[in-house]
């Protein structure tokens, strides 16, 4: 069971059928799901959100807890493409709204603006965390650039060449968020439906009779929200432009305060620049360090990601050689081939789809979600990468047993600081 889990009050894993007809049906009951069904009820309209898995029971209450704005690319790489200031804005608009829903719904989820640190695992890496500074600078954002001296105020490792400190990002109780919004959600009106799987989208008329393991439902409109989890026998085209990779976190036992403040004495949130990324944070009480990444894009087994991870995690923090980790879990995440996340409609199935977050996805899964229900009621616009042309995952990197080879591959651009 994840670490999150513990004490929060999530749905039941098993509910009540769905409504033979709604205007809305979403597909995916995590962080997007939610956002969109909140939106869509508050504005009057029927809407059912549906999960096989159980409702804020995915990656949505099983993540790092890390919130910022930005995608997968570094802010200087993003600011060079033609629409990259409107896609950071956007961000920016997401980490700043999640902050007013949490007030706003009274979500008691230890939302807190810890800031972040990103790290240069190689020498490589230091001259592009060093641009990355001046592209914070340039859109008015605080951060500023540390050498390998200056780290010791921010961090308890030597592992690291340089890092990057970012001021306006955070920090979140991920499961107790996601609860949250399920009941912010239910409040306003949407009906939530865990233990449901969809088994085929179908367009009738103007809208479209979707078949559920709890009855066909007759819906005016499908947003799909399922991210790493997405089934391409569904919509085959949303199928071919996500690939789910699995993540993996561990939690160590309570350690004392003064090895806690040793480790991270101003709370940030941490990850490295490598492609298999290690992300890593204390926990809310500041009693545990949860660290986590991607092992494999093999698949692997629990046992075999929790030994990896705390070899990795005694690598940067020796000091907790020998400290018991107590938990390990994993999730989906969505990659997708350019490392964007995407919102709008596939034309020849009908449906709306917002997802592919590539692991960035705490703020803008919320914001995608939202900014889609209210959208569907002629209230604003969505985000700027609706833009975007989607390219597709090549055939190659769909085939499981040829993802061993571009995990090999990755390996070796993390070895040479690429």
């Amino acid at each position: 069971m994840p670490y999150w889990w513990e004490g929060v009050d999530l749905p039941d894993p098993m509910g009540e059928r769905p409504p033979p007809t709604v205007d809305m049906l979403v597909v995916g009951g995590g962080y997007t799901g939610l956002g969109a069904g909140l939106e869509l009820a508050r504005r009057g309209k029927s809407v059912a959100v549906l999960d096989s898995g159980g409702i804020a029971r995915g990656a949505s209450s099983r993540n790092g807890g890390m919130v910022h704005p930005g995608v997968k690319h570094d802010l200087a790489t993003l600011l060079a493409e033609g629409r990259g200031r409107r896609r950071f804005d956007d961000t920016l608009a997401a980490y700043d709204g999640l902050g007013d829903l949490i007030a706003e719904c009274g979500i008691d989820c230890d939302f807190a603006p810890t800031g972040h640190l990103e790290l240069a695992h190689h020498r490589r890496q230091v001259d592009g965390l060093r641009r990355a500074a001046a592209a914070y600078a340039e859109v008015g954002q605080a951060a500023s650039f540390l050498g390998r001296d200056e780290l010791g105020a921010e961090i308890g490792s030597e592992a690291f060449f340089g890092g990057l400190a970012v001021e306006h990002s955070g920090a979140v109780h991920p499961a107790k968020l996601a609860a949250g919004l399920a009941r912010a959600a239910a409040g306003a009106g949407a009906s939530l439906h865990p233990g449901t799987s969809v088994l085929g989208i179908e367009r009738r008329g103007a809208g479209h009779a979707v078949a559920t393991t709890g009855g066909e439902v007759v819906a005016g409109e499908v947003i799909v929200a399922t991210n790493g989890t997405t089934d391409s026998s569904l919509v085959p085209w949303l199928g071919r432009r996500v690939l789910g990779i699995g993540s993996f976190i561990i939690a160590t036992e309570p350690i004392e305060p003064d090895v806690a403040a040793g480790i991270s004495p101003k709370g940030r949130m941490f990850f490295d620049t490598k492609n298999f990324l290690h992300y890593w944070r204390l926990s809310p009480d500041g009693t545990r360090v949860l660290f986590g990444g991607r092992t494999s894009f093999s698949p692997t087994t629990l046992d075999a990601a929790r030994d990896s991870l705390y070899a990795a995690l005694v690598h940067v923090h020796p000091a907790l050689a020998g400290v018991r980790v107590a938990r390990a879990w994993g999730g989906q995440v969505a990659l997708t081939v350019d490392r964007m996340p995407h919102i709008g409609r596939h034309e020849a199935s009908g449906v709306l789809y917002a997802m592919g977050y590539c692991g960035t996805g705490v703020a803008a899964s919320v914001h995608f979600g939202r900014s889609l229900g209210r959208w569907l009621c002629d209230d604003g616009e969505l985000p700027s990468f609706s833009l975007d042309r989607w390219p597709p995952i090549p055939l190659p990197a769909r085939l499981r047993g040829l993802l061993p080879v571009a995990g090999w591959w990755y390996r070796a651009l993390d070895a040479l600081g690429h």
